[in-house]
């Protein structure tokens, strides 16, 4: 490929596509900044909604149709949630432009965010928090279901390859480009030197093919058709950043956390138990992904999952947390152990 100037020549010229929600991860979706410039995809109000449930408190949840929320819809639909004394009405949403704002704004009681998206809400002073955690790299590369891909024949093997090179991720300054950059610093390699352009994950393979990137960021159900066309996975950056790094979950504003601690704990035990569900019965976090998705079948068989757990790994998300300050995606304040309440 071209050198490091002719790629951001490239990068004026490209046209990018809009990227279409599909069934995918975390750390993946989201906008880097919480209060606007998210993704394209299903607006608020069409997602699941939960009829009168009597004497059950109802609860509202934003959350991006992808892989990741399996075990949100899990958890409604194996009844944990009613269990719980909760009427869950679960709203799609196109990531981090609407539901970082709409707990903000009592819209949704809760939502699910990727956590790069969440530092930059602290950072800018947004009175909000993680209360459990959604999805998980699963620290395999090869098995996980994000993958930096290039072309067939682009000679780039490691991640160490792309120095200088354009790459494309979803969202920039989000947990894409960050990272790759931390991958790539891992690998001995200078962070530094990518070039990032926002396109859409549908749109990457196509970009490939033609010559107008590098390497792009997937997420399934794009990373397995992809390898199977032959387009060659150079890394897999969320894995090779940290192996125990959780890529998003589920938050609540400060003010609902101080002033109904029950109605949080009542939600994230039912979602614990939505969580444990959904690491047990990896068929019924496919089944379940088709029935808020698009995915076809025959796809969703074969894409890579994320691990599910409910608590977060400070350790790796101060790692990233450091690598989002380095390249400068977070220029404000922030105390990483204050992105997680204490319940």
């Amino acid at each position: 490929m071209n050198t490091r100037n002719t790629s951001l020549s490239r990068r004026r010229l490209l046209t990018v596509g809009t990227a279409a929600l599909v069934a995918t991860t975390a750390a993946a979706c989201g906008s880097g900044d919480p209060s606007g410039g998210g993704g394209a995809g299903a607006s608020p109000g069409t997602g699941d909604s939960a009829g009168g449930s009597g004497d059950l408190r109802a609860v509202t949840v934003g959350a991006i149709p992808i892989v990741d929320v399996a075990p949100l819809h899990l958890a409604k639909e194996q009844g944990f949630f009613e269990e719980a004394g909760l009427d869950v009405t679960i709203e799609n949403t196109s990531g981090g432009a609407i539901s970082f704002p709409g707990v903000s704004s009592g819209q949704f009681d809760f939502a699910f965010g990727n956590v790069v998206s969440m530092m930059v809400a602290r950072s800018q002073g947004i009175g909000l928090k993680f209360f459990c955690s959604g999805s998980t790299t699963t620290g395999e590369p090869g098995h996980d279901n994000v993958a930096l891909i290039a072309a067939p024949g682009s000679g780039f093997k490691t991640i160490t390859d792309l120095e200088g090179k354009l790459l494309s991720s979803n969202q920039l300054a989000n947990i894409g480009d960050t990272a790759c950059r931390q991958a790539l610093d891992k690998a001995g390699g200078d962070g530094s030197t990518l070039e990032f352009m926002e396109m859409g994950f549908p749109d990457v393979q196509a970009a490939l093919e033609n010559g107008q990137l590098d390497a792009g960021v997937v997420v399934e159900p794009f990373v397995t058709p992809a390898l199977a066309s032959g387009m060659v996975a150079v890394a897999w950056p969320y894995a090779e950043a940290n192996p125990e790094l959780d890529t998003g979950g589920y938050f609540a504003s400060e003010d609902t956390l101080a002033k109904d601690p029950d109605l949080v704990r009542s939600f994230r035990e039912a979602l614990v138990r939505g969580l444990e569900y959904a690491q047990q019965n990896p068929d019924e976090v496919r089944r379940i992904t088709g029935t808020y998705t698009q995915t076809p079948p025959e796809v969703l068989e074969q894409i890579k999952l994320p691990r599910f757990r409910a608590d977060f790994n400070l350790e790796a998300q101060e790692e990233l947390a450091a690598s989002a300050r380095k390249y400068g995606t977070i220029t404000g304040e922030l105390s990483v152990p204050d992105m997680f309440a204490e319940l």
